[in-house]
């Protein structure tokens, strides 16, 4: 029986239409498949799902089956209908009532109903003609010089030919190719293309995933941030309201300009992805036509696949939140504010240093006034002389605290041996070798030259040791232990580890609150290092830098006090 007499059950009862992608019910009636689903989405009865056609009730919702039987006769009853354009052409050979055209000839320049290309196919002289889908106009397939048909494809000019052409035209001596050797080679180059596109594709849509990825870790962290900065804020409400609401417009800044930045990243890529859909579904519509008009279209459509190719990539920059930037401005804002000051910078620090963005981004370097963690702590601290190869100590020498660099919350004993942080300001006279802004204190004692070493014994969590040249500055961001290239410190920060200078910090593996610290200076080498001292010398961290004047051994205490031992 033939498709056409399967009207009747070709048609869905719900869309009228031919079915698309048709399901069966148990009850053996057929619906497209987004009809059913739609009416059942739609209207879902107190007594379950029904059958929109024979009204059977099914409850639960049912399975639904693709009625294969089905989707073969509508593939059949499609395949059977005319082209839409070939209506449009009638059979030259029927006079009182001109039928529809099935077919055109190419060499006899004229079309065909389905009774007059029989008679065609059975002549034997017509047995090389070429027939081609309804056309009717046919001055599209002809040489443009010669009126005749083009059957050739000249490789060294790109272009179809006639007959004509190839014998007394100028492509008589070219590189010749039937239409279906030309068709099948530029269909390989365009799939070659393509492909390089395809895989062009698959690199923007792994960068735009990193970018989701991205936006939503950076997303998160600003959620963090914000919750713990709020709850510190709290605490402070009363005086500090608007130091709050300054802290949660910074966060809010940065993570729009980072979040901008990962949208304008997106959308390019979005754009990238979109030109490329567009050639590849202009490809496929193109290797359905018939040969000739393939080929004519072909060499446009290379055109744009090469210039697309020529278009560089989106960069994709390292993305992640520049919360040093907003260190540096809350230190600012902040500063001389005490317990609060360091509680604030204590939430932002931690984040800034620990928080390295997705895996394949690498942040940018820790820089700010006030961005290394805000050390304090008890300390013992002996000294000697080492050779230049050695870790051991050799002669002692005494080492004291300068009274005149002391920080006015710092309160330093009669021998000069040990030192307390306090709260309540001290009635020191200025002097401008006096740390203003922070809780530290130098040595009397400087090095210009040779290889030295002093031991530092700790026993709390917030403490710092390093050194400064005499000139480092004693006010301001800058003034802080790592903030500037003329001073270099190793940090304790409530178990975490950082080493600091020129404020960039560099985050290290934690050690015990309890530890003994070897520092060991080479100032002809421009070596710093720290080594943790248990039964065994443990490497921390090693400077290595060009020393260019004396350099005084420096401490950072907050909360508790220091002592100095010979």
């Amino acid at each position: 029986m033939e498709p056409g007499a399967f009207e009747d059950e070709l048609t869905c009862a719900v869309c009228l239409q031919v079915h698309q992608d048709p399901v069966v019910l148990s009850c053996q009636h057929s619906f497209c498949l987004k009809c059913i689903e739609g009416v059942w989405a739609q209207t879902p009865g107190p007594e379950g799902f029904e059958c929109p056609q024979c009204r059977q009730k099914f409850n639960p919702r049912p399975n639904l089956k693709r009625n294969f039987t089905l989707c073969n006769i509508v593939e059949k009853y499609n395949q059977s209908q005319p082209p839409a354009d070939s209506a449009r052409v009638l059979c030259e050979y029927c006079i009182e009532n001109p039928s529809p055209a099935v077919k055109t000839c190419l060499k006899c320049k004229t079309s065909l109903c389905s009774l007059h290309l029989k008679l065609h196919l059975l002549n034997k002289t017509f047995s090389g003609h070429t027939l081609i889908e309804p056309l009717a106009d046919l001055t599209e397939r002809q040489c443009l010089d010669h009126k005749k048909v083009l059957e050739f494809y000249c490789k060294d000019d790109a272009e179809c030919v006639c007959v004509s052409c190839t014998i007394t035209g100028k492509h008589n001596s070219h590189t010749l190719l039937s239409l279906d050797q030309a068709q099948a080679a530029i269909k390989e180059e365009l799939e070659r293309e393509i492909e390089r596109l395809r895989r062009v594709q698959q690199k923007c849509s792994s960068k735009q995933r990193d970018l989701e990825r991205s936006e939503a870790e950076i997303k998160t962290r600003i959620n963090e941030l914000k919750g713990k900065l709020s709850k510190s804020f709290s605490e402070w409400r009363r005086q500090l309201e608007e130091d709050e609401e300054y802290a949660l417009k910074l966060i809010d800044e940065e993570g729009l300009r980072a979040l901008s930045q990962i949208r304008s990243c997106s959308e390019a890529l979005n754009k990238r992805m979109e030109q490329i859909t567009l050639i590849d579904g202009e490809i496929q519509n193109l290797v359905q036509r018939d040969h000739l008009s393939f080929i004519q279209n072909s060499k446009q459509l290379l055109s744009r696949v090469t210039e697309t190719q020529r278009v560089t990539d989106p960069d994709v920059p390292a993305l992640t939140l520049n919360l040093s930037n907003i260190s540096q401005l809350i230190q600012k804002r902040l500063n001389g504010s005490g317990k609060y000051h360091s509680d604030i910078l204590g939430i932002i620090v931690p984040a800034s240093t620990e928080y390295s963005g997705p895996s394949n981004v690498t942040p940018p370097p820790h820089s700010s006034s006030g961005a290394a963690p805000v050390p304090g702590n008890v300390l013992q601290l002996s000294t000697g002389i080492m050779g230049r190869a050695g870790i051991s100590q050799g002669q002692r020498s005494p080492i004291s605290l300068a009274p005149r660099t002391a920080n006015w919350n710092l309160v330093l004993s009669d021998d000069l041996r040990s030192v307390t942080w306090t709260e309540r300001k001290q009635p020191y006279p200025p002097h401008p070798e006096r740390f203003k802004d922070y809780p530290q204190v130098l040595c009397s004692q400087s090095f210009s030259s040779g290889s030295h070493s002093w031991d530092v014994e700790t026993n709390g969590n917030l403490w710092g040791i390093g050194i400064v040249c005499g000139s480092v500055e004693r006010k301001g961001g800058i003034s802080y232990l790592g903030n500037s290239s003329k001073s270099w410190c190793l940090y304790v920060h409530y178990g975490s580890l950082t080493a600091g200078h020129n404020s960039r910090d560099i985050c290290l593996p934690p050690i015990p609150s309890n530890i003994r610290i070897r520092v060991q200076l080479d100032y002809e080498a421009g070596t710093l290092s720290f080594h943790g001292v248990t039964d065994s010398l443990r490497h921390l961290h090693t400077f290595q830098t060009t020393f260019t004047e004396p350099v005084f051994p420096a401490f950072y205490c907050r909360n508790k006090s220091l002592k100095l031992l010979n």
